[in-house]
C-alpha cells in the first residue's frame, strides 16, 4: 500500500512513535532504483576516469606495465561494466514499469558488488604500482 502522507500545519499532532514510511519520501521502491541508477552512473563515470589515471601513473614509470597492473585496471573495468549493465536493468524496470515487481535486496548486491570490485581494483593498483616503482 503506497500513499502520500501530507503534514500541514493543521494537521494533528504526529504520534509519538511515527512510522518510517509514512515519513520518508525515500522509502519507496521507485526512489530506491532512482538512487541505485544515480548511484551506478557515478560509479561508471569513476571507473573509466579511474582506469585512464591508473594507466597513465603506470605507463609514466617509464618501466613496462606488469600484468598485475593490467589486472588491476580490469577489475576497475569490470566494476565500470557492471555498474552500465544494472543501469540498462534499472532504466529499464523504469521504461516497462516493472518497478513494483522490482527487488530492492538484489539492487543493494549490485551496489555494494560495484563497490566491492572498484576498492579492490583500486588496492590492487596501489600494491602493484608500488612494487614497480620500488
Amino acid at each position: 500500500m503506497n500513499r502520500d502522507l501530507e503534514l500541514n500545519v493543521d494537521s494533528p499532532p504526529a504520534p509519538a512513535h511515527p512510522d518510517p514510511s509514512q515519513l520518508s519520501p525515500m522509502n519507496t521502491r521507485e526512489q530506491a532504483l532512482l538512487a541505485t541508477y544515480d548511484f551506478l552512473k557515478h560509479m561508471s563515470t569513476l571507473a573509466l576516469v579511474a582506469m585512464g589515471g591508473m594507466l597513465g601513473l603506470a605507463q609514466g614509470t617509464g618501466e613496462p606495465v606488469t600484468r598485475a597492473i593490467l589486472l588491476s585496471v580490469g577489475v576497475v573495468g569490470g566494476a565500470g561494466v557492471l555498474a552500465i549493465v544494472f543501469m540498462a536493468g534499472v532504466a529499464g524496470t523504469q521504461i516497462l514499469q516493472r518497478v513494483h515487481k522490482s527487488n530492492n535486496i538484489f539492487a543493494f548486491g549490485i551496489v555494494m558488488t560495484v563497490v566491492t570490485m572498484f576498492a579492490g581494483g583500486l588496492g590492487m593498483f596501489v600494491g602493484a604500482f608500488f612494487q614497480q616503482v620500488t
